[in-house]
């Protein structure tokens, strides 16, 4: 079994000692997979001072402070070697997300962290924010806030924003035809604009990595097409990762016997990782890996609050 897997293992065994009492294994999960995709080791003492650097640098209600934010000073830590400097650059371009859109996201934290090493931030700002409200008119009902981190992450990656906005939607109105609409299906339709082959030959890949897996009795949901996209960029349908991403699942399980939904979840980010060579775009490493982790701390933040007033209510 690949190496990340065990490094993830790791990682995650680590995390479990450290937040013993702060976070659900959910959480835990998301955190652990952005150490073994960047290929770093959780360091507890470490990741208790850059805790504390937030604390003593932010006020009681910042977005940036509390266990949901942990995912997020996960993704510094594991990408800078020096983190408290990445925390007082995020922190410093938080302030420019006080504007229209950007001021009550919950993902601040991590679209702040988006803006670091970046030329003109507050143009970049302006032009995500133009792109964001074309998702909005073209699917109204499909945008959502992590549109935002999308749109944020395209218009440093993309000069022609015209183009780009008619490439996806291509991508859409394709992908539409054979799965479900749905706020993960736009955010394909995103990710897929970072692939370098014909819009018909990236879906075609797309849609046979999900036959390749449905045949082996793993079922794609629509919270894993995101993660399948990011892996369809990265590597043509083969049996070396096929089989990884087999024998990662079924561990997964086993480990898990009764609750093991997240099997898949974890796997696709760990093989596209695999995939990534060391020249890849920062943009496609880092950018996309965020957005997916903030996509899916977001949906893991919804799922707790909606378990939590289910049980308060049925007391």
């Amino acid at each position: 079994m690949m190496t990340r897997y065990t490094h993830y293992l790791e990682a995650l065994e680590a995390i479990k000692t450290a937040t013993k009492w702060s976070l659900t294994d959910d959480f835990r999960r998301l955190m652990a997979i952005n150490y073994a995709i960047h290929d770093t080791p959780f360091d507890e003492t470490r990741f208790e001072e850059a805790q504390a650097a937030v604390k003593r640098k932010t006020k009681a209600f910042s977005k940036f402070r509390g266990s949901n934010n942990f995912v997020w000073l996960s993704f510094l830590d594991a990408k800078y070697e020096d983190i408290e400097p990445a925390i007082d650059e995020a922190l410093r371009l938080d302030t420019l997300l006080d504007r229209k859109h950007f001021r009550f996201s919950m993902l601040r934290p991590f679209i702040a962290s988006q803006l670091i090493n970046v030329d003109e931030p507050e143009r970049r700002l302006d032009e995500a924010s133009a792109l964001y409200q074309t998702f909005k008119r073209n699917h109204p009902w499909l945008t959502s806030e992590e549109d935002l981190l999308s749109a944020l992450v395209l218009v440093q990656a993309f000069d022609d924003h015209d183009a780009l906005s008619q490439r996806i939607e291509t991508y859409y109105e394709a992908l539409k035809a054979e799965l479900p609409r749905s706020n993960e299906l736009q955010l394909v339709s995103h990710l897929l604009a970072f692939s370098d082959l014909p819009s018909d030959d990236v879906i075609n890949r797309l849609l046979e990595w999900r036959t390749r897996l449905q045949g082996r009795a793993i079922t794609v949901k629509n919270e894993h097409l995101p993660a399948l996209a990011l892996l369809a960029i990265v590597a043509a349908p083969n049996d070396n990762d096929e089989r990884d991403l087999i024998d990662i699942t079924n561990a997964e399980k086993e480990k898990h016997r009764w609750f093991h939904t997240h099997a898949l979840t974890v796997a696709l980010p760990l093989v596209a990782a695999n995939n990534i060579k060391e020249n890849a775009s920062d943009l496609l490493l880092h950018g996309t890996f965020a957005h997916l982790l903030a996509m899916q701390q977001a949906a893991t933040a919804a799922a707790t609050v909606a378990i939590i007033s289910s049980t308060a209510s049925s007391d």
